[in-house]
């Protein structure tokens, strides 16, 4: 299993392609694709304070799933275009052809049929919102 984050201080839209790429070479039975978020109480959350970087007004701003959900910008790109990215991520991992093979072969055609079922659910977000 991985546990990626898109969207760290130094992050473009290259770096978190290279990062894609990289987790689709893989191939792995499951990832955790998440947006980096600055929690408090964290290192990362002491930078963002002393960086000025937007926060999330309230607790649902940092769920990775919510609505409002509001990760770190980053030197290059807007919290919107990170999340936006992220959710392209999810949904190009789950959807390969390859890895839905993997997956069929390891665990059966009920759980591809699961996980199609989940990648066919579009989170709504604010941010991404035109």
């Amino acid at each position: 299993m991985w546990q990626l984050h898109f969207g760290l201080p130094e992050d473009d839209y290259d770096s978190m392609n290279e990062t894609l790429k990289l987790m689709l070479d893989i191939n792995a039975e499951w990832a955790n694709i998440y947006c980096a978020m600055a929690y408090p109480g964290s290192e990362l959350y002491e930078k963002a304070i002393q960086k000025g970087w937007p926060l999330p007004d309230s607790w649902q701003g940092y769920s990775q799933y919510a609505y409002e959900s509001q990760p770190l910008p980053t030197k290059y790109l807007s919290p919107g275009e990170v999340l936006r990215f992220r959710d392209y991520a999810f949904n190009t991992y789950f959807e390969n052809p390859r890895y839905l093979s993997k997956i069929k072969q390891l665990f059966g055609t009920e759980t591809v049929q699961h996980i199609r079922k989940m990648t066919e659910h579009k989170l709504q977000r604010k941010l991404t919102q035109f």
